[in-house]
């Protein structure tokens, strides 16, 4: 995988965190997940997972800590909780939601079609690959807590 795929990505979260949640996000670290039963995101935490298709195919994971997830509900709501529901599931999927509408603009050659995003929470949950992908994570620190994105494509078409 090339900057060509994971710069649009970064562009695109620090867009979403900017405009919508009044967030800075920072990459603080870029790495290829060597292993694929590694697990990367934090424990007791939310992942949100969507699918992308198209002339390249792939997978797009946000992975947060419970507490940075709570802040991205508040920030985009309003709405004040204390532990991770199904409102703090419905934001963190809307904001990998606008990541991935955001990065698919800028890889619009490909014609990218994205999925629905599908939320998962709790203790030490981990979020799988095809094994055939390693996908890039992208470490973010931010206002609401640190948080990784993980890329990976399985098809990418040759330049």
């Amino acid at each position: 995988m090339t900057a060509e795929y994971v710069n649009p990505v970064i562009a695109a979260t620090r867009t979403v965190f900017s405009t919508m949640l009044n967030a800075t996000a920072t990459r603080t670290g870029l790495s290829l997940r060597s292993d694929p039963a590694e697990v990367s995101q934090p424990s007791s935490g939310v992942s949100a997972v969507i699918g992308l298709s198209g002339q390249a195919a792939g997978t797009l994971v946000l992975n947060l800590t419970s507490s940075t997830a709570i802040e991205i509900l508040h920030r985009l709501v309003g709405a004040e909780v204390t532990q991770v529901n199904a409102e703090v599931c419905d934001a963190v999927g809307e904001v990998t939601n606008m990541i991935a509408g955001h990065a698919k603009a800028q890889l619009a050659k490909y014609s990218l079609l994205i999925s629905i995003p599908n939320v998962v929470s709790g203790d030490d949950h981990t979020v799988h690959f095809p094994s055939n992908v390693i996908p890039m994570v992208l470490s973010f620190d931010s206002d609401l807590g640190p948080f990784t994105i993980e890329v990976g494509f399985s098809n990418l078409p040759v330049q």
